[in-house]
């Protein structure tokens, strides 16, 4: 297949000015769209990662935006189905159901959003980055790779099991700080004086979190 990679940013998203205000971050699974009566809808499922209160923030704003027509919320996680208008190139070009999307598009602090699609041919590819980078709204286009590569590296999203928020925070501050890198950058003791808890109440948390998690990796 052919493979590629892009970081842009535009001025008129629904999703990544509201993001960038509020801080936070956010993983952008895209699981299909329609074209109906010049819009095309997409449904996404979204990860948020930042401040309890800012995602609230952003959970609020979707609930309030005109383009949002559904909305379903869990936790840090939302599903949406936003409407666009047909005649937005960009679009209808990035939510094309005949492109194989191998990882969510991130959206990071400043806006920016990293974006990875390939298809069968190398054409198809080719239209997308033309209809992008001339589409009005676009303010920064880069390529960061377009190759012809196996795709033995696909991301396939399952919703997380729910975690109480103790757990969340725990393996979340755990992961941030290091600890599960080789080597290890922080221990238990830290963890659990930074999260201002005692050193077996951190333990408990994190396995707990960690044995809700771990049969995603290795279920059968």
């Amino acid at each position: 297949m052919w493979y590629l990679k892009v970081r842009y940013k535009h001025n008129d998203c629904l999703f990544t000015d509201k993001i960038c205000e509020l801080g936070l971050s956010l993983f952008h699974y895209y699981l299909g769209s329609y074209e109906k009566e010049g819009y095309v809808y997409v449904t996404a499922f979204q990860k948020l990662e930042g401040d309890e209160k800012q995602i609230k923030k952003y959970v609020s704003h979707l609930r309030d935006a005109r383009q949002v027509m559904k909305l379903e919320v869990y936790e840090h996680s939302v599903f949406v189905l936003a409407m666009h208008k047909k005649e937005r190139r960009a679009y209808h070009s990035l939510y094309d159901p005949k492109f194989v999307y191998p990882a969510p598009a991130i959206v990071d602090k400043e806006g920016f959003e990293v974006v990875e699609v390939a298809f069968w041919e190398k054409s198809p590819l080719q239209e997308l980055i033309s209809e992008v980078k001339k589409d009005k709204a676009t303010v920064h286009f880069e390529i960061l790779k377009f190759v012809q590569k196996d795709m033995d590296d696909l991301y396939i999203t399952r919703l997380l099991p729910r975690l109480a928020p103790q757990q969340r925070k725990a393996i979340q501050l755990a992961y941030e700080q290091g600890y599960y890198t080789f080597p290890r950058k922080i221990g238990l003791e830290e963890l659990a004086s930074l999260a201002k808890v005692s050193k077996q109440t951190f333990r408990e948390h994190l396995r707990r979190a960690e044995t809700k998690l771990l049969p995603l990796l290795f279920s059968q």
